[in-house]
């Protein structure tokens, strides 16, 4: 893979962390990569957003479950897989129609901050054609806001949609996700797919954990903003900063200092909030905030180290088991 370095909050957490434990995943799972996450229903769900003969950029491919369902449906597909490991199996993929990059779609087509208003650059080239027709992602490497500057970085390819597959895990928070498109001026759709067979067995049974069922969010973003108005980096890092509170900690953090912040986070109203303290107290600061959710709002909070502070997001009731 070529060297290629984005700054870190465009992936949510740092590149080599998502990288090691995709690789890890991946050494696991060998060509049945992602297999544990599918169920009945989902790939024919993803499929009817797939127009037959369309030109597919596939993100995070995998070992190319999905891949080989749109080359099926005769789409010429554009794939990138950042992990070597799964990179190696896509290629095992014998299809004329199929070309793949091992890296990060941003090497490839990096987003043009100098494009002007009018969708041309400041010295009056003609408009830039997308190449794709839509951008599907199917359970990413990237977590939280990583999330959203991939679907900016994605928008300006296509001509008619990005799809992303994410897992309901509570790992993205979807109520900022989705404001944070719609505030530049593009519409965004969220749907949840469950394994309904699965549901129904259940139901059948008597017994059984509804929270256990196989379930997924299926993002749909339009390619064609309600108001034009173009994408860039520094844009993206500005909208995701209006939706998430920051709460700065000063350092040395005060005692009793991440007891009352869980605290006050369970009273709030807020899906997530932004944690930051001083560098040289960061780590200290994270493991206390794990402590203190551990002991006060355990399967409630979830604590996550993020490339510029500590993440606290509420765990939805269907994760956790119980009644908020």
């Amino acid at each position: 893979m070529n060297p290629f370095v984005l700054p870190e909050q465009q992936y949510g957490t740092t590149l080599e962390s998502l990288l090691e434990r995709r690789e890890r995943v991946a050494k696991s799972e060998g060509t049945n990569y992602g297999s544990s996450k599918l169920f009945k229903g989902l790939a024919g769900r993803v499929l009817r957003d797939v127009r037959p003969g369309s030109r597919i950029l596939e993100i995070d491919a995998g070992a190319g479950l999905f891949t080989r369902l749109f080359l099926k449906r005769g789409c010429v597909v554009t794939a990138f897989e950042p992990a070597p490991v799964l990179y190696d199996m896509l290629t095992c993929i014998d299809d004329e129609n199929l070309t793949t990059h091992c890296g990060f779609v941003e090497e490839q087509y990096p987003l043009d901050d100098d494009l002007n208003d009018d969708g041309a650059d400041d010295e009056g080239d003609s408009l830039f054609v997308a190449p794709f027709d839509s951008a599907i992602v199917t359970f990413p490497a990237r977590r939280g806001r990583g999330i959203l500057a991939l679907i900016c970085a994605l928008l300006p390819l296509v001509n008619e949609k990005v799809l992303v597959v994410l897992p309901d895990n509570g790992s993205v928070d979807l109520s900022s996700l989705l404001r944070s498109v719609s505030l530049r001026g593009y519409y965004a759709t969220a749907e949840f797919v469950v394994d309904l067979p699965a549901v129904r067995d259940v139901g059948a049974a008597g017994q059984g954990e509804l929270s256990q069922i196989k379930r997924v969010i299926l993002i749909n973003v339009a390619a064609d903003p309600l108001i034009p108005q173009p994408l860039c980096p520094s844009q993206v890092l500005n909208v995701w900063g209006s939706t998430v509170r920051t709460i700065d900690v000063p350092y040395p953090v005060p005692r009793g200092a991440t007891t009352r912040l869980i605290r006050y986070f369970r009273a709030g109203g807020d899906r997530s909030i932004l944690i930051k303290t001083d560098a040289q107290g960061m780590h200290h600061l994270y493991g206390n905030m794990r402590t203190a959710a551990n002991r006060i709002a355990r399967d409630q909070v979830s604590v996550r180290r993020v490339d510029n502070g500590i993440m606290l997001m509420r765990v939805p009731p269907s994760e956790s088991g119980k009644n908020q």
